[in-house]
């Protein structure tokens, strides 16, 4: 189809070698935390916060995890917007809409918030619950240190469970030989030479 607009055999692939690679200038920081100290430790690190510091998401695994910290959040007075895919469509394009705009500062959400939005004002992502795969992990972290980004931003997990301490083990190898996360291998390969 495309072929009847454009000639596509003039068309150049890019690909990048970082593409399923941590952003090496972005820091990520696990915490190993029992879980009744996860909410005590999330409300240390937004009182923590500089007032002038970036946006902030707080991801967590299931819109009942949402609800429940914006409800706590409420009653420590800390202003904030909830995302989660039980809302309806335009609720959450306008709470995305609000939160881009700068008119609230924390956004605590599931992994709808993870892919393909905008969140260039964000310095800091906090894995209140962990991901539950290395793919939904390089999602969350690649909410910060965007482009366009004015800060490189941080990444704060909060490792509960025996088996999130593997994941963990995988990303730290990873980002320090700089290499693709495991089972995350592009399909993106070097281009073909051009024969003479």
């Amino acid at each position: 189809v495309l072929g009847k607009f454009t000639d596509v055999g003039h068309f150049v692939t890019l690909a990048t070698r970082s593409l399923h690679c941590l952003p090496p200038h972005v820091p990520q920081k696990f915490i190993r935390i029992k879980c009744q100290d996860k909410l005590t430790e999330l409300l240390q690190l937004i009182k923590d916060r500089r007032p002038s510091a970036g946006a902030v998401l707080v991801f967590c695994n299931n819109a009942s995890t949402v609800n429940w910290l914006g409800y706590i959040l409420d009653d420590h007075k800390i202003r904030h917007l909830r995302l989660q895919g039980q809302m309806s469509a335009a609720d959450r394009v306008g709470i995305f809409a609000a939160f881009q705009k700068g008119e609230v500062d924390i956004l605590v959400c599931t992994d709808l918030a993870a892919r393909g939005l905008d969140t260039s004002g964000v310095e800091l992502v906090v894995n209140y619950d962990f991901p539950a795969s290395l793919q939904d992990y390089l999602h969350r972290a690649g909410r910060v240190g965007r482009v366009s980004s004015k800060r490189p931003g941080a990444v704060v997990s909060f490792v509960t469970y025996r088996w999130e301490v593997d994941l963990v083990r995988k990303i730290e190898t990873a980002a320090r030989k700089r290499t693709v996360l495991p089972g995350m291998e592009s399909s993106l390969k070097e281009p073909r030479p051009k024969a003479a």
